[in-house]
């Protein structure tokens, strides 16, 4: 999380203003109306303002001080400094939002956060993660990365786990041409 602590201005400038509308709307169509949302790694806050805009009950969880900081100020909501791995949280939650966060972690690791996740969501919870796509797993410009394809995320979703979407997307960001695997999925 020292990468987001140094880079947080650079970070918010390139994110804060990405439309997600194209993301939001296969996640959202499938949580009741005044949903209690969860948004892991919610950096800067983006996500979770819309979400709040939306009429949900959000809560973030954001590792990295400086963008929990601005999270907290920009969103108006409550907004946990911790990661996913060490967070202890009672309640459960309609929706679980995890926008180009869980991709740094290990396979290893990933695979007990998403049993984590799957243990936070109500029954019938929706759950939506993004991944840079590829194949490459380790150190790449000074933070750690876990890519993913359509085929690997599906065998990585636990068991009671289902896909309800998935889709490739290009970056929205201005200065990068990557492209990234959306999966929507729900707890059955």
């Amino acid at each position: 999380m020292n990468y987001y602590d140094l880079n947080a201005k650079k970070f918010i400038e390139s994110t804060i203003s990405i439309d997600m509308s194209e993301f939001y709307a296969p996640f959202l169509e499938k949580l009741p109306e005044n949903a209690k949302i969860l948004d892991i790694g919610c950096g800067p806050g983006r996500d979770v303002k819309y979400f709040k805009g939306c009429g949900h009950d959000v809560v973030g969880v954001e590792p990295s001080v400086e963008l929990a900081n601005y999270a907290r100020e920009y969103s108006k909501c409550p907004i946990h400094l911790s990661t996913i791995e060490d967070i202890e949280l009672a309640q459960k939650f309609d929706g679980i939002w995890a926008c180009a966060s869980l991709l740094h972690l290990s396979t290893e690791d990933l695979i007990s956060i998403l049993v984590k996740i799957q243990s936070l969501l109500n029954s019938k919870g929706a759950f939506y993660c993004s991944f840079k796509l590829g194949k490459f797993e380790g150190e790449r410009d000074g933070r750690f990365y876990n890519d993913q394809n359509q085929d690997s995320i599906r065998r990585l979703l636990p068991e009671g786990m289902a896909v309800c979407d998935l889709w490739i997307t290009e970056d929205k960001r201005s200065d990068s041409d990557e492209q990234w695997v959306n999966l929507v999925g729900r707890k059955l």
